[in-house]
């Protein structure tokens, strides 16, 4: 399965939250006595936000999470027949725009890196039963972590190039393709030409934050995690000139914003440091995002790809469980954390103490 966040995407008033998974979609619907969206009476806008600012929400209520079967989508019928699925398809990400809902993701022979693989783009008028090719990125590396966003009207992807050894994990820089108001893909563009890593990427009140890392990823020094903004959907620059918000063992960070605008961050400590191995719930003040407040100490449980989206004031993580561990107290050792069995999840954010409380297991096996 794969955003897996990569990718989480709310819509329609927070009403719905469409998961887009190696091959399902899944719709975790929030409900009371009507749907939870005010009177329960809204309609779905044709491109749905994915902004908590735009829900209606009552908060008065109390709300259970309920979830569909998986409809499958890759591979699936409703593909186009000029689409070439391969075996390995992950890393996911989706985006209502222009009245259609848009997925991407990677496909190759294997999940691991080989001059073979592609980003597909498509795009669906019916909720995913059938899709529309939109473009392929082809370059003769791999290619990752498709990040779509909105920007002056127009919806923008971006991806990172990473190398060929099947063995080595090599990020080279960040590639951005953008779709035109006549349906047209440009010629994709460097972005970012650093050896970095896209994760988390939310527009909130007008305003684009993203996640990246940088460093030297599995065991050749600290990783840096970097927050973002653009003025102009292209170049991006630290938030208030902070060059690292976290420096230690941290490569994926999913984040989201409370109703105060203050934010709450999940971390994957997969290398470790000084607060251990596992994951972090960190905190940052609506007046100060750039200011991370990260505990001391490790949840020695770790959270693979984690995506996050609010209902409400309430928040929640989707990612991978891992069974049997947790990874933190066997001082990661990599090789029983790869052969155990993993689930995808979700998690409710705990605020009041900081800490990640699992909900349940929904369909699929997490990792991106």
């Amino acid at each position: 399965m794969t955003k897996y966040r990569q990718m989480a995407r709310f819509g329609n008033g927070g009403g719905l939250m469409y998961v887009s998974w190696f091959r399902s979609f899944i719709v975790l619907a929030f409900t009371s006595s009507l749907w939870a969206c005010g009177d329960g009476n809204r309609t779905l806008r044709p491109s749905p936000s994915d902004d908590p600012a735009d829900w209606e929400v009552d908060t008065s209520k109390t709300y259970d999470v309920t979830v569909t079967e998986p409809q499958w989508v890759v591979p699936s019928p409703g593909l186009p027949s000029d689409v070439n699925v391969r075996a390995s398809n992950n890393n996911v990400d989706i985006e209502f725009y222009d009245g259609r809902l848009f997925m991407g993701w990677r496909t190759g022979k294997t999940h691991f890196a080989d001059d073979d693989v592609e980003m597909v783009v498509v795009s669906s008028s019916d909720m995913g039963v059938t899709w529309r090719h939109e473009t392929t990125v082809a370059m003769g590396n791999d290619v990752r972590e498709p990040r779509f966003f909105q920007w002056d009207g127009k919806l923008h992807m971006m991806y990172f190039e990473a190398g060929v050894d099947f063995l080595l994990f090599e990020p080279q820089k960040i590639w951005q393709t953008v779709r035109d108001l006549d349906g047209t893909w440009s010629q994709p563009e460097v972005v970012i030409d650093e050896v970095e890593v896209p994760w988390d990427l939310k527009i909130r009140d007008g305003v684009a934050y993203m996640t990246t890392y940088t460093g030297g990823h599995y065991g050749e020094g600290d990783l840096y995690v970097h927050f973002k903004t653009t003025t102009d959907g292209k170049n991006w620059e630290f938030y208030n000139g902070t060059e690292a918000v976290y420096t230690g063992g941290v490569s994926e960070v999913a984040f989201e914003f409370d109703a105060e605008g203050n934010m709450w961050a999940v971390t994957r400590n997969e290398d470790g440091d000084a607060s251990g191995l596992g994951s972090h719930v960190c905190f940052a003040a609506a007046d100060s995002l750039d200011v991370w407040e990260c505990p001391e100490v490790c949840d020695p449980e770790r959270y693979d790809s984690p995506e996050m989206f609010r209902h409400g004031n309430e928040i929640y993580m989707v990612a991978r469980r891992d069974i049997g561990g947790p990874y933190g107290d066997e001082g990661g050792d990599m090789v029983p954390y790869s052969t155990r069995p993993k689930r995808s999840a979700l998690y409710w954010i705990d605020q009041d103490n900081r800490a990640v409380v699992h909900m349940y297991d929904i369909p699929g096996v997490g990792d991106t």
